[in-house]
């Protein structure tokens, strides 16, 4: 499934389904009411699909949360940075859904930091056996390691926002 809090409240998940089509279209019915399922082909693609949107999702954040605190610290005022990221063409559905979250953390993360660098680590095992470079994925890995190390492991995917804030805090000359 690709989803968080918002898309299960309003029933508008995005399952992927592997295995055998028979089973897919006596089940197909239930997964309708939790949102779009789709056959993706036999066991482990939809895992591999699910990896893929997971890399995008943690990438797209850590570019996002980087250039806020790019435009931060040159003196932007950060909601209106924010905002205008989000509304300018990168502001993608997951982007728009997680800004309210990136300068107030929800207690309960919607996706955490550890889950999201799980799913990386996944997708970078199966890259490596199929010979497939992630460059980005690669980036976004060392990124989260740095989050666990700094005790961001249970914290929503909007908390790279504060990781790179802390790291650039904790820099010499850091304004």
């Amino acid at each position: 499934m690709s989803g968080s809090v918002p898309q299960v409240q309003a029933g508008t998940l995005t399952i992927m389904v592997g295995g055998d089509e028979n089973a897919y279209r006596r089940v197909e019915p239930v997964l309708r009411e939790l949102g779009t399922p789709t056959r993706i082909g036999p066991n482990g693609q939809a895992l591999v699909l699910k990896l893929a949107i997971n890399i995008s999702l943690a990438v797209q954040m850590l570019a996002f949360a980087e250039g806020l605190v790019l435009a931060d610290r040159s003196g932007v005022d950060r909601e209106l940075a924010l905002q205008v990221m989000v509304n300018s063409a990168i502001g993608s559905p997951m982007l728009k859904a997680r800004a309210p979250l990136v300068f107030d953390l929800p207690e309960d993360a919607w996706f955490t930091l550890g889950l999201v660098q799980k799913d990386v680590d996944l997708a970078r095992d199966v890259a490596r056996d199929l010979g497939v470079p992630l460059p980005t994925a690669d980036r976004a890995a060392t990124v989260l390691s740095l989050a666990r190390t700094l005790g961001y492991e249970e914290r929503d995917l909007a908390a790279l926002f504060q990781v790179l804030e802390q790291v650039t805090d904790s820099r010499p000359n850091a304004a």
